[in-house]
């Protein structure tokens, strides 16, 4: 492979090896909160997991210049510790660039349509494998 064609994927490279840190650490997290927490909060690690995201991504896109490094970070590592984050952060940027139009279509995109598909998710999974066991 050409010395430029291997240049070009080295950020892709990086993207993907932090994307599979990133979910493993989103895994192991929410495992944990959930394991001490989810009796009084259902999905709880989720949560903490999202909101842990939504800081980390705010200070990578504040601190990391542009380039392979932050392309890392915000789509590999936050990437796949969760996506909600990078939701906050451009729901942030529209508030802040006074978007609401925008911002408004967002949020209801975002949350409407993603509980759509999650539902027609679990509809598929469920017509594949059946309903899951009781208990």
């Amino acid at each position: 492979m050409a010395s430029g064609a291997r240049e070009a994927l080295r950020p892709l490279l990086w993207v993907f090896l932090a994307g599979g840190v990133g979910a493993t650490l989103r895994v192991v997290l929410a495992g944990l909160v959930d394991a001490r927490w989810s009796s009084r909060l259902p999905y709880v690690g989720t949560l903490v997991v999202n909101m842990v995201g939504c800081f980390a991504i705010g200070v990578a896109a504040a601190a990391l210049p542009p380039g392979t490094a932050r392309t890392a970070v915000v789509g590999g590592l936050l990437g796949g510790f969760t996506t909600y984050s990078a939701f906050a952060l451009f729901s942030y940027e529209l508030l802040r660039d006074e978007r609401l139009g925008v911002l408004t279509v967002q949020i209801g995109l975002h949350v409407g349509l993603g509980m759509v598909c999650a539902a027609a998710g679990l509809a598929v999974g469920r017509a594949l494998v059946g309903p899951p066991e009781p208990g």
